[in-house]
């Protein structure tokens, strides 16, 4: 279990706003990539070495001068726009050329404006502030975001495959889109664009932004994924790589908190002050939920439930579904069970009210709950789908059978679009990722019948050979899941995926076996 946090050291990062009439241009991200794919964003990027050689005039600070250059370079680079002077000068044609000479690394940036007598005026671009990337995450960065003029003879395009479904848009356009779950972005975008909205004067609107990122210190604590559900990341005793498990706060004006887990103080009384908020607003917790039994999922709910009593005299219950309640009896006080397919009622903001549709999804574990929240076709997977790392199937509270059962039960869902799991990011296209993981446990399965076939058949052996390379301190989890297949494998011989070629080429190959 990690009980040692060492946060991932944040890596330089820049981010450019292109303002035309009033609007902004952002895009989508790539969902092939790692690193928050799918989510929107505007263009910018991680720093290059070679960004210390651009100039840039009227900057006197070295640090400033290098972002600026990476701001200007992730532009280029990612939708095609030269933010220097003297590039109107250019043709569409030479500027096509630059980016392919930029891209195909024949020149250096710093080389391409050098050449072309082009260079980059400090004073067109309005810092406004920085942001570091939660520490619950294995890739963070500290990104400065600036502000500048989009060229009036230059548009927007996905130049790489980087930024996709390029749009020029209104900031209250792009904030509408995410109200209604269109779209996934990340906090530092959520904050640009509440502030841009409106018609005060841009340079009062950047001052509120570098004052909120200096108050802040660049620090987020916690994400709005939409405006009914926020990720507050809490330290756990969990399974590496993961060092957090995100509690998620749904709802407004009525809210349920679900898996307030951290046993450590200082990570409750965090979450409290942002339960505080809440409540001084005048805002009502209906529940505490715990999730399942696994310890990274309960261990704050109790210090959760006295601290509402004891500073506002609520009477919160705990709840979650009766097999958890009786594999943590003794641990967990509950008070209340959760039966599958019962809606709970809650508000958002503006005081509309919306149901959480519980799931009853084991596999992962027996008594495992998952949360839909059918409205904004929004699914909180728990530990059945994750942002990163692995999920562990692991008998006897793991069953493979059951797993399979509730991932395509997930994937089925009407309505849905997106997820968040227990760990790490939120996902876009839910729907793709969980079939990913079907597939991904049919391959296991499949490779687990190949080493019965051949003799093998005993977790220890099986897993050496199927998850060759993989981290000594891992080898348990992979026997633990390996053993979770066999057990299906002999028990089910004839358990289906519904729609699923591979399902019946397994099965034809075992009884060959």
């Amino acid at each position: 279990m990690n009980t040692e946090f060492k946060p991932a050291t944040p890596k330089d990062a820049a981010s450019v706003i292109l303002l035309r009439d009033g609007k902004i241009v952002w895009a989508r991200r790539n969902p092939k990539l790692s690193f928050l794919g799918g989510f929107h964003a505007f263009p910018g990027g991680k720093t290059d070495p070679g960004d210390l050689e651009i100039k840039v005039a009227n900057c006197e600070d070295t640090e400033m001068s290098a972002m600026i250059g990476c701001a200007v370079r992730e532009a280029f680079e990612e939708v095609g726009v030269l933010l220097v002077r003297g590039g109107e000068k250019l043709t569409k044609g030479q500027r096509v050329s630059l980016h392919d000479d930029l891209i195909s690394g024949r020149s250096t940036f710093a080389e391409i404006l050098d050449h072309w007598g082009l260079w980059i005026d400090g004073q067109d671009f309005k810092y406004t502030g920085f942001w570091t990337t939660p520490q619950f995450s294995p890739v963070r960065f500290k990104t400065r975001f600036f502000v500048a003029d989009l060229p009036s003879k230059q548009n927007p395009h996905a130049a790489i495959s980087e930024l996709q479904e390029i749009e020029i848009v209104t900031a209250r356009e792009a904030l509408d889109r995410w109200r209604r779950s269109e779209v996934l972005i990340t906090p530092p975008v959520l904050i640009h664009l509440n502030e841009l909205v409106g018609d005060a004067p841009m340079d009062l609107k950047i001052g509120n932004l570098r004052k909120r990122s200096d108050e802040q210190n660049g620090d987020i604590y916690h994400i709005d994924i939409n405006p009914r559900i926020a990720i507050f990341p809490v330290r756990t005793k969990t399974l590496p790589p993961a060092t957090h498990t995100n509690c998620f706060i749904v709802g407004k004006r009525e809210f349920a908190v679900i898996d307030a887990a951290s046993p450590f103080p200082e990570e409750q009384s965090n979450l409290h002050g942002l339960i505080d908020e809440h409540l001084d607003r005048g805002f009502c917790c209906r529940a505490i939920i715990v999730s399942h039994l696994h310890r990274d999922h309960f261990g704050g709910e109790s210090a959760l439930r006295d601290h509402l009593r004891e500073k506002y005299g609520l009477k919160v219950p705990i709840l979650g579904h009766r097999i958890t309640a009786a594999d943590l009896e003794g641990a967990v006080a509950f008070d209340g069970f959760l039966e599958d397919h019962e809606r709970i009622s809650l508000k958002d903001a503006d005081g509309e009210v919306f149901d959480l549709e519980i799931l009853h999804t084991p596999g992962h574990a027996r008594g495992h709950l998952a949360f839909y929240e059918p409205g904004l076709g929004f699914l909180l997977s728990s530990d059945n789908v994750v942002g990163f790392g692995t999920v562990v199937i692991a008998p006897p509270q793991g069953d493979m059978a059951e797993y399979l059962r509730s991932l395509e039960r997930m994937r089925d869902l009407p309505g849905l679009r997106f997820l968040a799991g227990s760990h790490g990011a939120a996902v876009f296209n839910a729907r793709g990722r969980i079939q990913e993981y079907i597939d991904h446990r049919i391959e296991r399965e499949q490779q687990v019948i190949e080493q019965l076939s051949l003799g093998n058949d005993s977790p220890e052996s099986i897993a050496a050979e199927i998850y060759r390379g993989l981290d000594p301190k891992l080898i348990p989890l992979a026997e633990a899941t390996v053993a979770a297949h066999l057990e299906k494998i002999r028990k089910d011989r004839s358990f289906k995926i519904q729609n699923s070629k591979q399902v019946a080429e397994l099965q034809k190959n075992f009884r060959k076996s």
